[in-house]
């Protein structure tokens, strides 16, 4: 039986788990860093106890770029506020199809997986989703 659009595999399954995050105190010069050295464009902002609290996006960062503020931390950013309230959060054991169709409603790059007590434990991205259904449908060789 073929998988169809993620409806039996969990995200636990495709996330990746080794995720980069930022607190608030970073300052954007730090992020755009990250950013380059691990070549993502976004990243989970967390707290002292790995509680995920946002997610910050480079394209969030280009106005402290633009105006020249590169060492504002997150949390003087205007934008961080609003981002925080924007994170979509699954579970491990949510099925990849919901994944899917959050990365479609929401137009995110990026959904948090955390645990029980809200800690990240792992991040889905647009990318990991693609190549997931790449694997499934045996595209890897052109």
């Amino acid at each position: 039986m073929t998988e169809t659009a993620g409806s039996t595999t969990k995200i636990k399954d495709i996330m990746t788990t080794s995720v980069v995050s930022v607190t608030l105190n970073d300052p954007i010069r730090r992020v755009l860093q990250l950013s380059k050295k691990h070549n993502v464009t976004g990243f989970p902002v967390v707290d002292i106890k790995r509680r995920v609290i946002g997610v910050v996006s480079t394209l969030d960062l280009i106005t402290g770029v633009a105006v020249g503020k590169l060492n504002l931390r997150l949390g003087e950013l205007p934008l961080a506020i609003k981002v925080e309230k924007n994170v979509i959060k699954l579970r491990p054991d949510t099925p990849v199809k919901n994944a899917l169709l959050s990365l479609i409603k929401k137009r995110v790059g990026r959904i948090v997986i955390i645990d029980d007590n809200n800690r990240l434990c792992g991040i889905v991205s647009r990318k990991d989703i693609i190549n997931y259904f790449i694997d499934i449908n045996k595209l890897g060789k052109v």
